[in-house]
């Protein structure tokens, strides 16, 4: 997520098409409902926590290998309906698959194999009977259709752009879904934590002239029906939802990584530009941190901010460039290795802040870099950690705050400077690339990077990440 209040500031090609309806349609994916989904979607297997932050969302009791959404959007009536699919592993003895379901959602069935179930709906839980007692292990089908006007919630932070998360419905019907660090349960039944990742099936029905955006790889339309595919685990927090007339405009990123922008005719003038960049900035990116790590990228232009949602960002209209490097930057660092639990959040936004300030002082020399981290440490950093707490554990009120950017971004440049540039940016590429599509947290990171270096770091990345007050001598 980019901080849209940026203490301080740096100094500062792709042919694209417009695709039509005529683009060749993916088949609807059929959704498995075998007693072999264990296998099926191995690659979606988590081993969920209790967030210690916001325990209220999500549980450890179940682990969802896939989900499988078919929706529709109605914006005449500002009504979502959906067939939900999930293939649930319980990682503990149920009789009970346990999820996230907003409110104002009504369920119209339900289903556990096959099997009618009823299940229990009170306030933003839903209860659904397994019908039997699941032993660990065990891997069942669970489906809900469900139909109702989603609404969003308050979101833990005093930031602008996350005061409402989850579902927002536009005066004309448009919407757009980002939920960080919960609020994916505004829209479908999910376990709605970063620990549990997994593979997505989504299938978005709009009006004509409208478009259906989400996650994942574009796999074509089926007459008004858009397919997603994400066959790289996924947090909940990284799926994006956005139904509007958007004009869908087709790119090359390095390597051939197929790229496609969504943008309505009215802000295509304020974002073609920094589209047309994208290409550039993805190659200047794997110079530090290797292969783009999904199939494919893009962004759609949607909401009130920006937001690293997987493989297709979404941010604001008219946002610059070292923006999307930011959200790019996370592509690595949080959606291909995502913090486990919620007070690593630093392990996404110190790194995106840190390739970000790097991309926009990509023309300046080492030393003047220098001298602009000096000044905004000494300016910014105490500052940030009295109002927000140190940055290894903020304030869970005041979520993405700018302790948690600015801070670990700080510390990073720290490291940089102790063990020098090529053992760094070493560190970096072989933390993404070898813990890819996993979830990972302060203690792995600590011990990775120190041996990556061959410099005992857990004192500076403990000072820094612990510190009240900004930390002398390291």
């Amino acid at each position: 997520m980019i901080l849209k209040c940026r203490l301080a500031g740096l100094a500062l090609a792709v042919t694209l098409v417009a695709c039509s309806s005529s683009h060749p349609a993916a088949p609807k994916p059929e959704l498995s409902l075998s007693a072999d989904l264990a296998r099926v979607y191995a690659a979606g297997l988590s081993k969920p926590v209790a967030d210690p932050y916001y325990p209220e969302h999500g549980s450890p009791t179940i682990d969802v290998l896939h989900y499988g959404l078919d929706l529709t959007w109605a914006p005449d009536h500002k009504a979502l309906s959906g067939t939900a699919t999930l293939a649930v592993r319980a990682t503990t003895g149920t009789d009970t698959v346990r999820l996230d379901f907003g409110a104002p959602l009504s369920v119209d069935a339900a289903t556990v194999d096959g099997r009618t179930v009823h299940p229990e709906h009170q306030g933003d839980v839903l209860r659904v009977p397994a019908g039997r007692r699941l032993a660990r292990g065990t891997t069942v089908a669970v489906v809900i259709k469900y139909h109702g006007t989603p609404q969003s919630v308050k979101g833990p932070a005093e930031r602008p752009d996350t005061q409402h998360l989850g579902f927002q419905i536009g005066q004309d019907g448009s919407a757009v879904a980002l939920q960080e660090p919960f609020g994916a349960f505004t829209w479908y039944p999910v376990n709605d934590q970063p620990s549990d990742k997994a593979l997505y099936d989504v299938a978005i029905t709009v009006p004509q002239g409208w478009s259906g955006v989400s996650s994942g790889t574009f796999e074509g339309k089926t007459g008004e029906t858009y397919h997603w595919k994400s066959a790289a685990p996924t947090a909940s927090y990284l799926v994006t939802f956005a139904a509007d007339r958007f004009e869908m405009i087709k790119g090359t990123g390095p390597n051939g990584l197929p790229l496609t922008y969504w943008v309505r005719p009215k802000d295509k003038a304020a974002n073609l530009a920094v589209l047309q960049r994208t290409p550039q900035i993805l190659a200047w990116l794997e110079q530090y941190l290797g292969p783009f790590p999904f199939p494919s990228a893009g962004a759609v232009i949607a909401g009130n901010s920006g937001m690293e949602t997987q493989q297709m960002i979404t941010v604001m209209t008219g946002l610059p460039d070292h923006v999307f490097a930011h959200e790019y930057t996370h592509q690595w660092f949080g959606d291909s290795v995502t913090p486990t639990t919620w007070p690593d959040l630093w392990l996404n936004e110190g790194f995106a802040e840190y390739f970000e300030w790097l991309y926009e002082a990509r023309n300046l020399t080492g030393a003047a870099f220098d001298v602009f981290i000096d000044q905004v440490t000494t300016q910014a950093d105490g500052q940030l950690r009295k109002r927000y707490g140190p940055p290894g554990h903020f304030n869970k009120n005041m979520f993405a705050s700018g302790n948690v950017y600015y801070s670990p971004a700080f510390m990073l440049h720290k490291i940089r400077k102790k063990v020098g540039d090529a053992k760094f940016f070493a560190m970096l590429r072989g933390w993404v690339q070898q813990h890819a599509r996993t979830s990972q947290d302060r203690a792995s990171f600590t011990a990775f990077a120190s041996r990556s270096t061959g410099v005992d770091l857990k004192p500076l990345i403990d000072r820094w990440l612990d510190s009240a007050t900004t930390p002398k001598g390291v």
